[in-house]
């Protein structure tokens, strides 16, 4: 069914459109309807008054007035679309930020790169701001006034109308019955192939490597095929329909020329009377005629709000509004539970230990222990089942991130940069002073790196960094996390991709952090790096097996008993 302006309005996806904007949009169409009344009085007019007088003087001043009122009409509608194009981009900055941080949510929650929710609030301003968007909707209930003017010029006549309106309002319903759910359907598996191609090309040099291209073709080519198969079934119904609007509206234009001159001959009225009823009949179910024209873009509309909806429902991130003090960097893991979004076993079971200030962890275990999620969550990135993760007493998930991310430097196990130069990645895409920015480099060993490179700090890299070697990406990844000195400190094995030179850097970089009384944790498993670690914590299936000093923990692991108990962690020499 049609969904009312009013109900649309409701949906938290339009919270942000400016209501009373769409009033005064909503007058100026009332406005431009009334005004184009001024056509078909003028048509009575010139018909039954002027020619018969043949009145030049009134025929000129009729002409002049309704001349007026048609520019006056014209103006008003270019107003009305220079409002709505203001509205809607209004309304696309105001949800804009929201959308951004549901969607930064979403791929971090679920690890799984979307932007699909800016792409449906693209959607909807483009309805918004279209010449047959929301106009249609709008205008539609405006139809009663056409109908009322011609039941008052002839009650036939305006039975004819009301025919017409009901057949229309009937081929409507029809076209959401018959393509509504084809066209969803169709939406749907053009977002799969889309975010299909967005993975293949995020990964094209795996692709290129191990001779995937074909499959990947094919993949793609499935969920495509998929998508144009229901839109063509879609589009097939709609043009059947189409045809059959365009044959009733040509049908309804005969019906009214044909009533209209009956009544004509048979004197109940003038030919004044039907000419002008033909106009506001015509106009008058122009509405009507428009909205099954869009009905597609209506459809994709309302399934793009649906989306908008389920992003800010599904993915909020209440954060606390209380401006905290400066942390010291006592980190508290309190029972600790997290299971991936639609598991069913937790990943992270039960972890709970205590840092105190200053204090450097090296985590190790098994692949597929959970120590990338623990680094996560030690992050607040991710929101546990139960338990939580304290800084000095405060919950990282609930604390504002703006106000975390000034405390909390972090390095992925895939290190990720953005577009930009390498001064703003460093910067986090701040505002910082450019002794910032190299003290941040010196401390992690890259500074003369930096130097070295064709534009120094102002060396364009692409999306990823892929103009950088992976030991570059990672030793800036690293510079990045140490900007402005945070008390915690999280890396998720740093040292992957870094020559000795770099792994050498590295560990004073983190040293002096240290000594700053800062607050590490670090995932790695070379002994180079495990010697320099206060603590140590052995993770395996989601628990933390040892933890404590590093001496005592190395000592446990040398036992066979031990070592058997944490499959896939080598004996570490030191």
């Amino acid at each position: 069914m049609i969904k009312s302006l009013a109900t649309l309005l409701r949906s938290p996806a339009l919270a942000g459109i400016d209501r009373r904007s769409l009033v005064t949009v909503a007058v100026a169409s009332i406005a431009i309807n009334l005004l184009i009344f001024a056509l078909p009085l003028y048509s009575l007019q010139v018909y039954d008054r002027v020619l018969t007088s043949r009145s030049l003087d009134t025929l000129w001043l009729l002409t002049l007035i309704v001349a007026v009122a048609l520019s006056l009409s014209a103006l008003i509608d270019t107003l009305r679309a220079r409002m709505l194009l203001r509205v809607g981009n209004a309304y696309a900055l105001a949800l804009g930020p929201r959308l951004m941080d549901a969607s930064i949510a979403h791929s971090a929650r679920l690890a799984e790169p979307s932007a699909q929710a800016l792409r449906d609030l693209q959607t909807v301003r483009s309805f918004v701001t279209g010449a047959q968007g929301l106009v249609s909707l709008i205008d539609a209930p405006l139809v009663p006034v056409f109908l009322v003017g011609v039941y008052a010029m002839h009650a036939g006549l305006g039975n004819v109308m009301l025919a017409g309106m009901v057949t229309l309002v009937a081929l409507a319903l029809a076209t959401d019955g018959l393509t509504g759910k084809l066209l969803r359907a169709a939406g749907e598996a053009g977002i799969d192939a889309q975010r299909r191609v967005e993975g293949v090309m995020q990964n094209a040099e795996v692709v290129e490597a191990m001779g995937m291209r074909t499959a990947m073709r094919v993949s793609w080519q499935v969920a495509q095929t998929e998508s144009m198969s229901l839109a063509s079934a879609a589009a097939e119904r709609a043009a059947h329909l189409s045809g059959l609007v365009k044959g009733v509206r040509l049908l309804l234009n005969l019906l009214l020329a044909a009533a209209g001159a009956w009544y004509v001959i048979h004197d109940e009225i003038t030919i004044g009377v039907m000419v002008a009823a033909g106009i506001l009949a015509a106009r008058g179910l122009a509405p009507l005629e428009a909205m099954i024209g869009v009905w597609k873009g209506l459809v994709s509309t309302r399934a793009a709000i649906d989306r908008i909806n389920t992003a800010l429902e599904h993915f909020p991130r209440t954060e606390s509004a209380m401006s905290l003090p400066v942390p010291r960097g006592e980190l508290s893991v309190e029972r600790l539970v997290y299971a991936p979004p639609g598991a069913g076993q937790p990943t992270i079971k039960g972890i709970s230990f205590t840092l105190e200030p200053g204090c450097w962890l090296g985590l190790i275990g098994p692949s597929a222990a959970g120590k990338s999620t623990l680094a996560k969550l030690i992050c607040g990135i991710w929101q546990p089942v139960s338990g939580s993760v304290r800084l000095d007493g405060a919950d990282v998930f609930a604390w504002n991130r703006a106000e975390f991310g000034r405390h909390c430097g972090y390095l992925p196990q895939d290190v990720e940069l953005f577009a930009g130069s390498i001064r703003d990645n460093i910067a986090r895409f701040g505002q910082a002073d450019d002794a910032e920015v190299v003290a941040a480099a010196q401390m992690a060993g890259c500074h003369h790196m930096i130097l070295r490179l064709a534009d120094g700090y102002d060396t364009r890299i692409g999306a990823g960094g892929t103009t950088l070697s992976g030991g570059q990406r990672q030793r800036i990844g690293l510079a990045r996390a140490l900007f402005r000195q945070p008390r915690l400190i999280v890396l998720d094995e740093p040292n992957a991709s870094l020559d000795h030179e770099g792994e050498t850097a590295l560990l004073q970089a983190v040293g002096r952090a240290r000594e700053g009384g800062a607050t590490i944790v670090m995932i790695s498993h070379r002994p180079s790096v495990l010697a320099r670690v206060d603590m140590l914590a052995v993770l395996a299936d989601g628990q933390v097996q040892h933890f404590g000093p590093r001496e005592e923990v190395l000592a446990r692991l040398q036992r066979p008993a031990a070592a058997r108990a944490v499959p896939g962690v080598r004996r570490v020499g030191v």
